[in-house]
């Protein structure tokens, strides 16, 4: 993953995007889709903020395409990650790299979503998974109906934990939830907030000469990707993200991923990147060789939980139908182990399946033989209760047929 993401930064020229490309189309593309970042929230963390309801697909196509418009994705993020993330972290005094979105789905209607939208979504989406991952931090859906909210009130329970805690659906009357990660003044007047300006406007500090001055922020050397210079006797620290990318991500603008990944060690990751107390000499190589290692630790972990997880369950079933396994399975595989591999490699996995595969099986044939049983039982009874019917019933004829004779 992390030579794809090396190859596709090469490829693309990421790495000198914000000098390179100049979007001059970028005011009518985003009054046809309103996007941008505007201040900060609570934690520090820069607020991202789309309006989906007001996407206006042909205006889009009209003004730019899709080459360029992925560009300018791409560049956003690049924007975010080199430009507004470190200046944040300085002003908040720590390492911010996350985001907080807003999304306004007031208005969304299913006739935009044409086959070339539904494929753009797709390569922005698959860009921003394997490329930016996990840089969003919360986000607030507002002005969701209420067969929205429904809808999640259902799934949500499907959900894990830690991702239910990103996402946040709130209806019309957001604002007191809102409130919660964002001052008033920080909230835009289009969103019923106290803060002037558009989102063509880029309000936040990274837009202020005044407070970059005082900080000492040369918000230029950032576009070069010079932390260093951005700030003369103390360099900004560039995010870095402690996660892995996911399959299942953030589709929408440059608010980064939303769901669940597998952890990595944020200190194998600060090695991987040359940054860590660990890390021996800089450069590709390195990178590359920690990088590796911390994805080799990260999927033997992975095996070995799902390994045990798969021996859980099987423990389950087997406790489920004890006699009936023990009927069902031959003497000699009894409470034996055949496996050789260590715990959590790949052969051990394979293992592990055939010995839940084997328990499946054998719990499927004792269910099999006790429907039989049961099915012997059932007929014998209904044999015996027929049998006794048509003895009480012969009983009654001869009773009634007596009294007939005698009287």
């Amino acid at each position: 993953m992390w030579t794809d993401h090396v190859n596709w930064r090469r490829e693309n020229k990421v790495d000198t995007l914000l000098q390179d490309f100049s979007f001059d189309e970028r005011d009518k593309f985003l009054e046809a889709y309103p996007q941008g970042y505007h201040k900060l929230d609570k934690m520090g963390r820069p607020v991202y903020i789309q309006l989906i309801g007001k996407i206006n697909v042909p205006a889009i196509m009209k003004c730019t395409d899709e080459e360029r418009m992925f560009k300018f994705h791409v560049q956003e993020y690049e924007r975010c990650v080199k430009v507004i993330m470190p200046i944040a972290s300085k002003l908040a005094g720590r390492k911010i790299d996350q985001t907080f979105g807003i999304m306004d789905v007031k208005g969304v209607g299913m006739s935009a979503l044409t086959g070339d939208v539904k494929r753009m979504l797709g390569k922005f989406t698959k860009t921003d998974q394997d490329n930016y991952p996990e840089m969003l931090g919360h986000i607030c859906i507002i002005n969701a109906p209420a067969v929205f909210r429904m809808l999640w009130g259902i799934v949500k329970g499907m959900i894990d934990v830690r991702t239910q805690q990103k996402i946040e659906i709130l209806g019309p009357n957001y604002m007191e939830a809102l409130l919660k990660h964002m001052d008033i003044e920080s909230i835009p007047e289009f969103l019923g907030g106290q803060s002037r300006g558009t989102l063509l406007d880029d309000i936040g500090p990274w837009s202020d000469p005044e407070l970059m001055a005082v900080n000492g922020i040369d918000v230029e050397a950032l576009r070069r990707g010079d932390l260093a210079g951005a700030a003369p006797g103390q360099a900004l620290a560039a995010p870095t993200f402690g996660r892995m990318p996911s399959r299942l991500n953030s589709a929408l603008g440059p608010m980064g991923s939303m769901f669940r990944t597998p952890t990595v060690a944020r200190a194998s990751l600060e090695d991987a990147n040359g940054t860590g107390p660990g890390a021996a000499a800089s450069g590709p190589s390195a990178m590359l060789a920690a990088s590796a290692a911390a994805t080799v630790a990260q999927l033997q972990a992975i095996a070995e939980n799902r390994s045990r997880s798969l021996q859980e369950r099987v423990k389950v079933l087997e406790n489920m139908l004890p006699a009936a396994l023990e009927r069902a399975r031959p003497q000699a595989a009894a409470d034996i182990s055949v496996r050789s591999a260590p715990e959590g490699s790949m052969l051990n996995r394979v293992e592990v399946l055939e010995d839940a595969v084997e328990t499946v099986l054998l719990a499927q044939e004792a269910l099999i033989i006790q429907a039989q049983q049961q099915a012997q039982l059932t007929e014998g009874a209904l044999t015996d209760l027929r049998n006794r019917v048509a003895t009480a019933e012969a009983k009654a004829t001869s009773a009634k047929a007596g009294c007939c004779t005698i009287m």
